[in-house]
């Protein structure tokens, strides 16, 4: 059976060690710098391709894209503007305004004239919309916003009045303003006005509104009033008290003072009720 012999250990004396580092540290390392040099001219030629390839793809998409022809945003304007002058303007106290559209918007040109027509909220005063589209070989659709204007000479208060005014034709005026703003209503006719009370206080040129307005009273509870009765051969006048307030065209209940009755009367005036015979 042979015999194994144990592994020894070799020292190297210092001085040694010193002597082979040294000499390690004197000797030129050399690195493969024509590898590097190989691998770093490809990657360039690679990067420098791939930016060729990119420009190349630019400037074909370019010239696709001048080459294809686009709808003019100013023929859109125009069929927009023929619509709403023929079918929406009511009068020369008329006016519109069309919505912004983007000079960058590229829609297919038609190869038939462009079709507008009203959309499910188009209106005939305010701010609605209307579509605009393309029938042809290559169809498209678009929404335009507009706002139809109209100029109406409205009732506006002439000065400050206080609450409580009863309105008389020297407070109010007319003014020409654009009714599509106006969402709380207005009044045209002075005569539709007159007569009524102020709920609250005004300043000079606040337009009048149903609103701010009450009925005056022509009657009030406790008044004495002439109870009026009529047919075509009959005409009675008689005198009662007024049981309640009342305005104009309303019943109230009345005493006649004569008969001592409870009726029921309709106000014709100040003072004033009729009955039915």
């Amino acid at each position: 059976m042979p015999h194994s012999h144990p592994q020894q250990s070799v020292k190297i004396p210092t001085s040694t060690q010193f002597s082979l580092f040294n000499s390690l540290l004197s000797k030129e390392i050399n690195f493969p710098a024509d590898k590097l040099y190989r691998k770093a001219i490809r990657i360039s030629l690679d990067r420098t391709l791939a930016a060729l390839l990119a420009i190349l793809l630019m400037l074909t998409f370019s010239v696709d894209a001048s080459a294809r022809d686009y709808e003019s945003i100013d023929n859109i304007r125009i069929a927009i503007q023929h619509y709403i002058e023929s079918h929406l303007l009511q009068d020369k106290d008329s006016d519109y305004e069309i919505g912004h559209l983007d000079q960058r918007l590229r829609l297919d040109r038609c190869d038939q004239p462009l079709e507008v027509f009203a959309a499910g909220n188009a209106r005939l005063i305010g701010h609605s919309s209307l579509g605009v589209r393309c029938r042809g070989s290559k169809m498209w659709k678009i929404h335009v916003p507009i706002n139809i204007i109209r100029y109406t000479e409205v009732l506006v208060v002439r000065q400050n009045l206080p609450r409580g005014s009863v309105l008389q034709n020297n407070h109010i005026e007319s003014r020409k303003l654009d009714i599509s703003r106006l969402a709380n209503g207005y009044f045209t006719d002075k005569s539709e006005v007159r007569g009524k009370i102020l709920k609250r206080s005004l300043r000079r040129g606040d337009i009048l509104t149903n609103g701010m307005l009450d009925v005056r009273k022509l009657v009030k509870r406790g008044d004495i009033v002439t109870i009026m009765a009529s047919s075509h051969t009959l005409a009675i006048r008689v005198k009662g008290t007024a049981l309640m307030d009342g305005r104009k065209g309303e019943v109230i209940r009345v005493k006649n003072q004569s008969s001592k009755r409870e009726i029921q009367a309709v106000v014709v005036a100040t003072g004033m009720v009729r009955v039915s015979m």
